[in-house]
């Protein structure tokens, strides 16, 4: 029944394992569920291992928010544990609505609700979850409207629902129900028939969490099974069965999954990984996570980058992980301090993804101290920018990452050489991306990252959301399209800045010379937009004047000469 195991929760003998995911469940399904607990179908089995093991693990929140922390002990005394391996969202749903709150609200039942519908895809019992003072103010409107019988001029929301607290109907005793009752009739003015379904469903709520047993299901591997017992299971029959069962059902990412068997294997990964996460991801929009931090450390131990569960089957390739946590960390934060003071970009979408990043990772993880060579500043950052503007690694990363690192940066590394294969990124970048020349071409592959360069944005969070940088046309693409100009005369590269999102919106199909009439001209010089040419008859001479000056500025920023990283001129020199 869902009040024993509520009950075991609270006494901190259910709890959940560290290769447990974080609660992920919202409002919705947490409230269809008690929607399927009255219409009496089943939630499924819930899978628990009972265990005396020093076993790293969390107990249940009953105060949940998005900002919760989770808090980790070690079994080190013994005592008997049931772990969930299967059924953790349901139970932790189970536990905030009849013991808790999630942020903040408590879930409360509309007693008059449950009528049916010919659609049984429909809700037909109520639940919400309300802060205390909002509860109130429904009850307010509700009673007011029932008194003043003004059901015409009314929403039905507000003249219908009685909503009482899940947690004060399960915590009640027959009196105080029946108190309730009385209270509830009087108050609301009931008919006898809604005195009767508040009854009816009152008693169906409290039946079917401490009576019926068919509603969830328990299985409990080991159950009272003597402490030192030989049939008792081990961690890793345990961790055999969470993957298999994840697998089956789906519920888990590879890298959920992979950071599950990591947590159970390295318990200080628990609390390690997250924390790093958030101190790594301050000040940027780079998006730092446990994917990437998984595929950084399978790189760098030479597991390859890509997610493979069976990996970590092996106990030899867990210690090779551990073992490269610190540097590989330290790695991280390296290239994060290069990209801000060296490349002026921390936003990871506009250099076309965080996996362009793992080969740089690798090369930092085995550099000394984990710094950039000051002979490779300038050979790394136009490497960098090489893979930001081809995004060689953001298809087929799982084989292009791992072919890149051995065959051309770990042959260095093992002679000690810290040169950075920036010649050799280049033919790569030709072989997989058809990158020839640094040109305007290569520039209009990735124009969030040359507008961005340009404008001098580094592509971080803003703070005021009416403040995101969008892209848009500088001469409105209706004119253009209705003067005649073709698709592509249109979307031209050169017809290109960023602005906010608010006056992107605001900009509508103005002439330029009326839109960009109050703009600031320091601005539209950084911009590279000359005034002189907001001209529909001059628009094709403006964009070829101004991709050729971009092109210019942009190579000056990088510091990239005429050819010098140009396909045919190192090739053709190497020859």
């Amino acid at each position: 029944m869902i009040s024993n195991l509520i009950t075991q929760i609270d006494n901190k003998e259910i709890v959940l394992p560290a290769i447990q995911r974080n609660f992920v469940w919202n409002e919705n399904r947490i409230t269809m569920m008690f929607d399927s607990i009255m219409r009496g179908y089943p939630l499924g089995i819930v899978l628990l291992w009972e265990t005396y093991l020093d076993i790293k693990y969390r107990e249940f929140n009953d105060d949940y928010n998005s900002e919760s922390k989770y808090s980790f002990k070690d079994n080190d005394t013994s005592k008997r544990l049931k772990l969930v391996l299967d059924g953790q969202q349901r139970l932790q749903s189970l536990f905030i609505a009849i013991n808790g709150r999630l942020d903040n609200k408590v879930l409360f039942v509309d007693l008059l609700s449950g009528k049916k519908a010919d659609d049984f895809r429909e809700v037909f019992y109520i639940f919400r979850f309300l802060h205390i003072s909002k509860a109130k103010e429904i009850k307010k409107k509700t009673i007011e409207n029932r008194n003043n019988n003004k059901e015409e001029d009314n929403n039905e929301e507000e003249k219908i629902p009685i909503y009482v607290s899940v947690k004060e109907i399960l915590s009640s005793s027959p009196e105080s129900r029946l108190t309730l009752k009385n209270k509830i009739k009087k108050e609301y003015k009931l008919t006898d028939e809604e005195v009767l379904r508040f009854e009816l469903n009152m008693n169906k709520l409290i039946h079917s969490i401490t009576n019926d047993p068919n509603v969830l299901k328990v299985s409990t591997i080991d159950e009272n099974k003597p402490k030192d017992s030989q049939d008792r299971k081990t961690e890793s029959d345990i961790l055999e069965a969470f993957v298999r069962i994840n697998r089956q059902g789906i519920t888990l990412s590879r890298s959920d999954l992979i950071f599950s068997m990591l947590k159970l294997n390295w318990k200080e990964s628990s609390e390690e990984l997250p924390d790093f996460i958030k101190e790594i991801n301050e000040g940027n929009n780079l998006g730092i996570d446990i994917d990437f931090v998984i595929r950084t450390l399978f790189t760098v131990s030479n597991l390859g980058s890509k997610f493979d569960v069976n990996l970590l089957r092996k106990q030899s390739n867990i210690v090779k992980v551990k073992a490269n946590y610190e540097r590989t960390c330290n790695a991280i934060r390296s290239l994060v301090d290069f990209m801000e003071d060296e490349c002026n970009i921390l936003n990871s979408n506009i250099i076309g993804g965080y996996l362009n990043l793992i080969p740089i990772v690798y090369y930092l993880a085995n550099t000394p101290d984990n710094l950039v060579p000051n002979s490779e500043i300038n050979r790394l950052k136009k490497a960098l920018y090489i893979f930001s503007f081809t995004k060689p690694f953001s298809r087929y990363g799982d084989s292009r990452i791992g072919k890149f690192v051995r065959e051309e940066i770990k042959p260095l590394i093992d002679k000690k050489d810290y040169t950075f294969p920036l010649e050799d990124s280049i033919g790569w970048a030709n072989s997989w991306e058809n990158y020839n020349s640094f040109d305007i071409k290569l520039l209009q592959r990735n124009r969030h990252l040359t507008l961005h360069l340009l404008q001098g944005k580094q592509g971080t969070k803003v703070k005021y959301s009416r403040n995101s940088p969008e892209l848009d046309h500088i001469f409105p693409k209706s004119k253009l399209k209705e003067k005649g100009y073709e698709r592509g005369e249109i979307n031209a590269f050169g017809n290109f800045w960023i602005l906010a999102k608010t006056k992107n919106q605001n900009k509508s199909n103005k002439h330029p010379k009326k839109y960009f009439a109050d703009v600031d001209d320091s601005i539209l010089k950084k911009s590279l937009i000359d005034r002189e040419m907001f001209d529909y008859r001059k628009y094709k001479s403006f964009v070829k004047w101004r991709e050729n000056e971009i092109l210019t500025k942009i190579k000056k920023l990088l510091g990239v000469k005429d050819n010098e990283i140009d396909f045919d001129t190192i090739w053709t020199e190497d020859e």
